[in-house]
Parts: C-alpha cells; structure tokens; sequence
C-alpha cells in the first residue's frame, strides 16, 4: 500500500502530486558513505525513508543504487522519480531532474501500466517541461511515434507471426485449390483465396520483423538534458528541431560516446549521457 505524502507543485503551475512513496516499510539505516553501501536489499527501505524524511539526494543515492544491483521494481522506479520532484520543487533541482523523473515514472508504467499515480505524475513533469519551453517561446509538442511504430504496438510479436502464418497457409491453400479444381465452388475458393492471402504476407511479414528487431536492437530511452539535437554518427551536427527534455526515444546499441536514436520519424545520434534507457524486468 502506498501512503499518502504530501508531494508539492513544479513551478507556479503545474499539478500538486498528492501521492506519495510506494510500499513504504519499516525504519531503514540513515544515509552511509558512498565508501560503504549498503546491501542492495536494504536500500528501497533506506531510499524510502529519506524521501519521507526530505533528505531528497540521499533518497535518489539510494534507488539510483538499488536500481544498479537490483532486478527493477516499480515501487523503486515511482520513488526514484518523486525524489528527483521534490529535488525540484525544494529549489536543489540540477539540469535533467525533469528528464530523470519522467525516466523513473515512465519505468514504473511500463512495469505497471495500471499505475495511475505513476501516469498522473509523468503527465505533470511533461506539463512543466511543456511550461518552460513555451515560457522561452519553443514549440512544446512531443513528437508522436511514426505510424509503422504504432501499427507494430498494436499486438505481440508473436501475434503478428501467427497472423503471418495464417496468411502465408491461406496464401498456399487456394494456390492448391486453384491448380486442383479448374471449375465449381473450390476453385472459386481458392481464386479468393489467392489474393487475401498474398495481402496478408505482404502486410504481416514486414510488421513481425519490424516488431521484432524493435525487441531485439531498440530500448526505450529518456532525453535528460535541457534539450538534444540530433547528429550523425561522427557527432557533426545536423539541422532539425531540438528533442525536448523527458522526451521518450527510441535507441539503439551504443557505438563509443553515442546511441543510435529515433525521435518520432527523425532518426540521428545523441551523446549516450543525454539519454536514460528505462531499466524494467
């Protein structure tokens, strides 16, 4: 169960977060040197405690490391996240806290979508950054993912290899009933067939590989700088609007100081310290 914490705005206008730290537990060891860490087990229950206590940097130590060595949680992940708000809100924010916190809350929606604390707050992060580009007069619409992204999340993987295979044996079938029967019903069969299933490879073979080289090569990331441009893959830079902080990207395997990104239907480099992956199970 989550406790009620009194969490404050971001800024003049963005929405007060009445929620508060996730599966807080008992009484956890102060804040130690970073010399000495504390067991990984012990670190939710520590990072916990400092966030209800406003000790906001050691909290964030302390889920930053759990997040290290431990398998992700999204109770960790959610924590993480208000701890870099309240950072924010108590006037010790650093560049990227926003970026930061929208990673954490992005993490714990994709371990639990359900998660309506988690959502209302990555939707008041997003409303700040959207506040301050438009207080400097930049363009403070996210970019939407491309449509052959969408098409690929709207099922599995393996959904799109079954509907593949059923298209590819409809494909085959009326070949066969056509070549088989030359007159009657069959054959009128298999001359609808024919083109049904052809449509169907064309269509889902391509959506099932697309889907699963996302699962294979790409990670979702986080933008944690005030603003990234894209380059190319010498670092040189190139033209095209700036990819706004807590941004969600798609990145690839990291080649030297750069990651491979794709930022709506814009696809580029980014420094790999300008991009947080999201670390879920």
């Amino acid at each position: 169960m989550r406790s009620r914490y009194a969490c404050a705005a971001l800024g003049a206008t963005i929405l007060v977060l009445l929620v508060g730290p996730a599966g807080a537990q008992s009484p956890a060891p102060d804040a130690v040197a970073a010399t000495e860490p504390i067991p990984p087990e012990q670190a939710f229950d520590a990072g916990t405690q400092a966030l209800q206590e406003g000790r906001y940097q050691n909290a964030i130590d302390h889920f930053e490391a759990y997040a290290d060595r431990m398998p992700s949680h999204p109770d960790a992940s959610y924590n993480r996240g208000l701890a870099f708000v309240m950072r924010i809100d108590n006037g010790a924010a650093e560049p990227g806290d926003l970026g930061r916190a929208a990673a954490a809350f992005e993490e714990t929606l994709a371990m639990r979508p359900e998660d309506a604390e988690a959502r209302a707050a990555l939707e008041a992060v997003q409303a700040e950054v959207a506040r301050q580009r438009a207080r400097a007069g930049k363009d403070a619409v996210l970019a939407r993912p491309s449509l052959d992204r969408v098409v690929m999340r709207l099922a599995s993987e393996r959904t799109w290899a079954v509907l593949a295979i059923l298209s590819a044996f409809i494909l085959a079938a009326g070949l066969a009933l056509r070549w088989l029967r030359k007159t009657g019903p069959a054959h009128l069969a298999g001359v609808l067939m024919i083109p049904l299933g052809a449509l169907g490879v064309l269509a889902f073979v391509p959506v099932y590989h697309g889907a699963r080289d996302l699962r294979q090569n790409t990670r979702t990331g986080v933008v944690v700088v005030r603003e990234a441009y894209l380059t190319d893959d010498r670092g040189t830079s190139r033209d095209g609007e700036a990819i706004p902080e807590a941004a969600r990207v798609e990145v690839g395997p990291r080649q030297g100081r750069l990651v491979p990104v794709r930022y709506g239907t814009a696809e580029g480099w980014l420094p790999a310290t300008s991009v947080r992956l999201l670390r879920v199970r």
